[in-house]
C-alpha cells in the first residue's frame, strides 16, 4: 500500500468514504420508493440486510477505481483526484437509475439494455417518467449529499499504514470473492425478498455478464441432425398431431369446442368484440383480489360472465399481447410484433376476414411503439381507428413530454361513431385501451381522486396493503376510471341491435408494471372473462390458461356451431383451446418472455420455473419453492427447446407455409422504385423525403409495402437515429394532408443488431388497407425520415420500394 504521504492516497480514503455514506443512504430511498409498498412481509429486515452487499460493492468499486486513479495521479495529483469525483457521480447516477427501474417494475435491471433495441428501451424510460417527480429527485439529493460529506465530513480522516493495509487486503479480498457479492436466491423463500436485499448495480453486472457469457451457445446454428433432434424434441411434449417437420409448430386443427354449451346462439354467426385494457392485473381486479378490487364493474359483469380467475399474459409488457392473443404465435427474438419483417402466419382476424367479418382496431394512441399496429395491420384488419374529430381532447402532456393519446371514454364514444358509418356483421372488434398506462392523466383525476380516498377508507385489507394502496394511487385512480368508462360502454352497447348477437373478451394486456408483484408468475396474472347476452348462465374457472388459448377457443366455438367456410385444416397455434375445469389444475406446458425480451420462465403442470428457481404452484397462484432436480432438469430442456424452435421458425420463415396464406387476392406489383446511389443526409429538418410522391392507384383493397436499403449511422448513440416513416397523405387543394403514417425505429428494421458506422440491410413491410380512403380523391404515398428536434446524419444507399396492391 502506497504511504497514507503520498498527496493522492488519503484524499482518496477520505472521498471513498464519502460514496460509502452515500450508497448506504441510498437504502433509505429504496425503502421509500420500493419496499415500503411492496408485498413481502418484513421488508424493512430485507433492506437493512442489504447494506452488507453494498459494501462489498464499495470494496469491489474502491479498488478498482483506486488503480484507475492512482495510475492518472502519476501525470498530476488533481487529475487523479477529479476523475475519482467523476466516476463516484457516474456510479451514483447509475445506482439510482437502476433503483428507480426496479421501483417502476419490482424487478431489478438485468441484460435488457442488451437485448430489448435501444430505442425501446429509451421509450420505456421516458414512459416511466410519468412516475411523479418523487424518484427523480433522489439525483438531487444523492449527489449534492455526496459532495457534502467529502467535504466536511470526511476531510478530517486520518488512517495509518496497517489501517490502509486492512482496507486494501479487504479490497482484493472483495474482489477475489465477487461471486459471492450477493446472496443466492435459495436463501430465501420468496424472490422479492431477495430482490430487496441484494445490491442492483451488483445484479445487473453479473445478469449481465452471464448473458454475455452464454450469449453465443444460444444464438448458434443449428445443424441439420441437431435441428431434427429439437423439432423431434418438441413435437413429443406438445399434445398436438403435428404434419411437418419443416414447419415445426404446424398441426392439424382438430380442437373441439368447449364453450358453446354455455350460449343460446341466434340464426347468424355473433359478432365477436376484444377489449383488451392496458395494465389490467388481478392483484386489485376481481374476486379474491389480493389488494382489493377497484374495478367494481368489472366485478359485477364477471359474475355473469364466464370467468378465468387464474389466467396469464405470456409477457409483462404490450409488446406480447396481440400476437399472443389474436396468433397464438411463437416470440420471435425481441417479441414478435418487432420483427423487421414478419413471418407468414395465421391470425384469428385473418381466418375471421375470410368468413365475412368485418375487422377493426379501435385505439385512442399512437399504435407505433413495439410496432403494435404494424401487427395489427399485417392481418388485413379493414379499418384501424387514427382519426378523432376535434370534440374529442387528448389527454394531458406528462412531465416527460408526452400524453398517452385519447382517454377511454372517447375512444368508445368514436369507436360507435366508427360503428355506425360501417354498419357491416358479423365484425371483429379489437379495443385496445391507453388511460391506464403512463403518465395516468385524464381530466376527471381529481374527483377519482377523492373517490379512492374514500375507497380506501372502507377497504377491508391489512394496514401494510392499505400503505401500499395510498403509494399507489395514481396508477389505481385510473383502473377506477377506465371502470366506468367500461360501465357506461356497456350502457349504450345494450341500446344497439347488435349488442344481442355479440360476445365480449375481456382481459389485461400485462400485469402493471408500476403495481408492486406479490411472486414471478404474478409478472403475467391478468383477467379474462367472457360476456355474452346470449350466455345461458355464468360460471367461475379456476384452471391456468393464457393468451394463448383465446384463437383457438373462439375458432373451435364458430366453426362448431356455424360451421365456417375457410377454416384452415393446419394451424401453428402454440396452445389449444382453453380449459375449462372448475378445479384448479394447469395443462398448460409453455414458456414467458421477460421485460429484456429473454425467454426465462416456463409453466409445466403445476409447476413454475422462473430462471432457474423451481416453483410449486398453489390453487391462488402464489408459489413455493420446490426441490425436484430430475423435474427441473426436464423444464428446463423444454424451454431451452422451444428457445431454438422459436429461433428457428421465426427467423426462418417456418411459421406457416406462404401458399396457404389466407388474405384474399394476388399481390399485383403496381409500383417500384430503385435508387442505387448513395445519399448523405446531414438536415435539421424534422422530416426527410426519401423519394418523390406516389400517387396510389384506384381499385385495390389492401396495398403491400416492401422496403429495403442499406443504412449507415455515425451517431453510436440510438435516441438519435431516425424513424422510417410511411405515409398516405391527402394533397387535394395542395395540401399535405396526412390521413395515416407509421413509424418504425431504424434500429429494429436489420435481422441481426444495428451496427452504427457500419452499413447495415434494413427492411421493412406494411399493409394499408384502402377502404379508408375511398372519398379520398388524390392521395400519395410518401417515403422519409422522421427524426424530430435531432440532426439527421446518415448515409442511405440502394433505396428499393415496391408497393403491391391486392383487390
Amino acid at each position: 500500500m502506497p504511504d497514507q504521504k503520498n498527496s493522492f492516497v488519503l484524499p482518496f480514503v477520505r472521498i471513498a468514504f464519502a460514496l460509502l455514506i452515500t450508497v448506504c443512504l441510498m437504502r433509505v430511498f429504496e425503502y421509500i420508493v420500493v419496499a415500503s409498498k411492496s408485498f413481502t412481509p418484513h421488508a424493512w429486515q430485507f433492506e437493512v440486510a442489504g447494506l452488507f452487499y453494498d459494501i462489498w460493492l464499495w470494496f469491489i468499486y474502491s479498488g478498482v477505481a483506486f488503480v484507475v486513479c492512482w495510475l492518472v495521479s502519476k501525470i498530476k495529483t488533481r487529475a487523479g483526484i477529479v476523475l475519482f469525483h467523476v466516476l463516484n457521480v457516474m456510479f451514483i447516477v447509475s445506482c439510482l437509475a437502476l433503483l428507480i427501474t426496479f421501483s417502476q417494475r419490482n424487478n431489478p435491471f438485468d441484460h435488457e439494455l442488451f437485448t430489448r433495441n435501444a430505442g425501446d428501451t429509451i421509450e420505456t424510460i421516458k414512459q416511466m417518467a410519468g412516475a411523479g417527480i418523487k424518484p427523480y429527485l433522489s439525483f438531487f439529493v444523492y449527489i449534492p449529499l455526496y459532495f457534502v460529506v467529502s467535504a466536511r465530513v470526511t476531510k478530517k480522516i486520518s488512517a495509518g499504514r496497517k489501517y490502509l493495509s486492512v482496507l486494501a487486503g479487504l479490497s482484493v479480498l472483495s474482489v477475489v470473492l465477487i461471486r459471492y457479492a450477493n446472496p443466492s436466491p435459495d436463501w430465501f423463500s420468496q424472490n422479492g425478498a431477495y430482490y430487496l436485499t441484494a445490491n442492483k448495480f451488483t445484479y445487473w453486472v453479473e445478469d449481465s455478464y452471464d448473458y454475455f457469457r452464454n450469449k453465443n451457445a444460444s444464438e448458434k446454428v443449428l445443424t441439420d441432425e441437431a435441428l431434427k433432434k429439437e423439432v423431434a424434441f418438441y413435437q413429443a411434449n406438445q399434445p398436438f398431431h403435428f404434419t411437418s417437420t419443416s414447419y415445426p409448430l404446424l398441426h392439424s386443427n382438430d380442437e373441439k369446442d368447449v364453450l358453446g354449451g354455455f350460449f343460446n346462439f341466434q340464426q347468424t354467426p355473433p359478432n365477436i368484440v376484444l377489449l383488451v385494457v392496458e395494465g389490467l392485473s388481478r392483484d386489485f381486479s376481481g374476486d379474491h383480489a389480493f389488494a382489493g378490487s377497484f374495478t367494481p364493474f368489472l366485478d359485477s359483469l364477471s359474475h355473469n360472465s364466464l370467468t378465468w380467475d387464474n389466467f396469464l399474459s405470456t409477457a409483462p409488457g404490450t409488446f406480447a399481447a396481440h400476437p399472443a392473443i389474436e396468433g397464438s404465435l411463437p416470440y420471435g427474438k425481441r417479441g414478435f410484433s418487432v420483427m423487421n419483417v414478419m413471418p407468414e402466419h395465421l391470425s384469428l382476424t385473418k381466418i375471421l376476414k375470410a368468413n365475412g367479418y368485418h375487422t377493426k382496431f379501435l385505439v385512442g394512441f399512437n399504435t407505433d411503439f413495439d410496432n403494435m399496429g404494424g401487427f395489427i395491420r399485417l392481418q388485413g384488419t379493414d379499418f384501424t381507428l387514427t382519426q378523432y374529430p376535434s370534440k374529442y381532447k387528448e389527454m394531458g402532456i406528462g412531465k416527460e413530454g408526452w400524453s398517452m393519446g385519447y382517454p377511454d371514454d372517447a375512444l368508445y364514444s368514436r369507436a360507435f361513431e366508427v360503428m355506425d358509418s360501417l354498419p357491416k356483421t358479423p365484425y371483429f372488434n379489437i379495443f385496445h385501451t391507453g388511460t391506464t398506462h403512463m403518465p395516468y392523466l385524464f381530466e376527471q383525476k381529481p374527483q377519482y381522486e377523492k373517490k379512492f380516498d374514500e375507497k380506501l377508507k372502507t377497504m377491508n385489507v391489512s394496514s401494510s396493503i392499505k400503505k401500499t394502496l395510498r403509494q399507489t394511487k395514481e396508477v389505481l385512480v385510473t383502473f377506477m376510471f377506465s371502470d366506468d368508462c367500461l360501465r357506461k360502454f356497456f350502457s349504450d352497447y345494450r341500446k344497439r341491435a347488435d349488442y344481442s348477437n355479440t360476445i365480449f373478451l375481456i382481459t389485461g394486456d400485462h400485469h402493471i408494471g408500476s403495481f408492486p408483484t406479490i411472486n414471478e408468475m404474478d409478472d403475467y396474472h391478468v383477467p379474462f372473462m367472457i360476456y355474452s347476452p346470449m350466455l345461458k348462465r355464468s360460471q367461475k374457472f379456476l384452471s391456468v390458461n393464457t393468451h394463448n388459448n383465446i384463437t383457438p377457443t373462439i375458432l373451435a366455438l364458430l366453426n362448431d356451431n356455424f360451421k365456417l367456410n375457410n377454416y384452415p385444416k393446419e394451424v401453428h397455434w402454440l396452445s389449444g383451446v382453453i380449459d375449462t375445469a372448475t378445479a384448479f389444475r394447469n395443462k398448460q406446458s409453455m414458456p414467458f418472455m421477460w421485460w429484456d425480451r429473454e425467454i426465462g420462465d416456463y409453466i409445466y403442470k403445476e409447476y413454475f420455473l422462473s430462471d432457474n428457481q423451481l416453483y410449486r404452484i398453489n390453487p391462488d397462484l402464489t408459489q413455493v419453492k420446490y426441490r425436484n432436480d430430475t423435474l427441473k432438469k426436464h423444464i428446463i430442456a423444454l424451454r431451452e427447446n422451444f428457445k431454438k424452435i422459436n429461433g428457428y421458425v421465426c427467423e426462418n420463415n417456418r411459421i406457416y407455409p406462404a401458399e396457404k396464406e389466407l388474405l384474399p387476392g394476388k399481390k399485383e406489383l403496381v409500383f417500384d422504385y430503385n435508387d442505387t446511389s448513395t445519399h448523405y443526409l446531414f438536415t435539421h429538418r424534422t422530416d426527410t423525403m426519401l423519394m418523390p410522391m406516389y400517387k396510389l392507384p384506384k381499385g385495390y383493397r389492401y396495398l403491400f409495402v416492401e422496403f429495403t436499403a442499406g443504412v449507415n449511422i455515425a451517431d453510436p448513440n440510438p435516441e438519435n437515429y431516425p424513424s422510417l416513416r410511411f405515409s398516405m397523405i391527402d394533397t387535394k387543394n395542395r395540401g399535405m394532408n396526412f390521413l395515416n403514417w407509421t413509424k418504425r425505429n431504424m434500429e429494429t428494421l436489420t435481422k441481426g443488431d444495428f451496427v452504427p458506422r457500419q452499413w447495415n440491410e434494413v427492411t421493412a413491410t406494411d399493409l394499408f388497407t384502402m377502404d379508408d380512403y375511398k372519398k379520398v380523391k388524390d392521395l400519395w404515398f410518401d417515403l422519409g425520415l422522421y427524426n424530430g428536434p435531432i440532426v439527421t446524419d446518415l448515409r442511405i444507399r440502394n433505396i428499393r420500394l415496391k408497393i403491391f396492391g391486392i383487390k
